[in-house]
């Protein structure tokens, strides 16, 4: 299984309990109570997991190692794909959000927006509304669905788009740097308030 921690934690905390305070000091007990909620997500440890359902051009990568595996049926919808330069990749990436026992707040996440990139250029951008609460000690999965056309921004040869797939789908191992940026919105009784940095997390990393 692969994780990875949030990079960049501690400027993000610091501007984000920053504005709370600011916010607590105006609202008085209704600010601490969304002071508690809002340290309570903040302490919930975002990682990746896993990706899940890889799929190009609908072909699953599951049952695939390598281009030589396709069929020829395959190959075509592949070829098909190319030459009207629509070939999709989906996958599922998998978070794991998880709210220390020792915290006794439930934290509520009530949206996510997020950033996909590839060797640090933007790929696609999502906005996640449903709605995740945290409680303490327990870890919760956060799936986060990606689907982009590749002819886009790595070419069209069939066999390099396919070993392209492989690894931004996690079964190749790579030296690109891929990453998913999170910013989530969390939900307190002052209001939403929206992480002013975002976690960064590298699809990438093995361990």
């Amino acid at each position: 299984m692969n994780r990875h921690r949030d990079v960049y934690p501690r400027r993000g905390t610091r501007l984000l309990l920053l504005a709370v305070l600011f916010i607590v000091a105006l609202g008085g007990i209704a600010g601490c109570a969304g002071l508690r909620e809002t340290i309570a997500l903040h302490q919930v440890d975002f990682r990746y997991d896993r990706i899940s359902s890889p799929a190009i051009v609908g072909i699953p990568l599951s049952r695939v190692v390598r281009y030589e595996d396709l069929s020829i049926v395959d190959v075509g919808r592949l070829a098909l794909a190319i030459a009207t330069k629509d070939v999709p990749l989906d996958i599922t990436v998998h978070l794991e959000g998880k709210n220390p026992a020792t915290n006794n707040t439930t934290a509520r996440m009530m949206r996510l927006d997020w950033d996909y990139l590839v060797d640090d250029q933007p790929i696609i951008s999502g906005r996640m509304t449903q709605e995740f609460a945290f409680p303490p000690g327990e870890a919760r999965d956060v799936p986060v669905g990606v689907r982009f056309n590749l002819v886009e921004f790595f070419g069209n040869d069939g066999k390099a788009l396919f070993d392209t797939a492989l690894i931004l789908s996690g079964q190749r191992t790579t030296s690109k740097r891929v990453v998913l940026r999170l910013t989530p919105t969390i939900e307190t009784s002052l209001g939403p308030i929206r992480y002013p940095l975002p976690i960064t997390l590298d699809l990438a990393a093995r361990n």
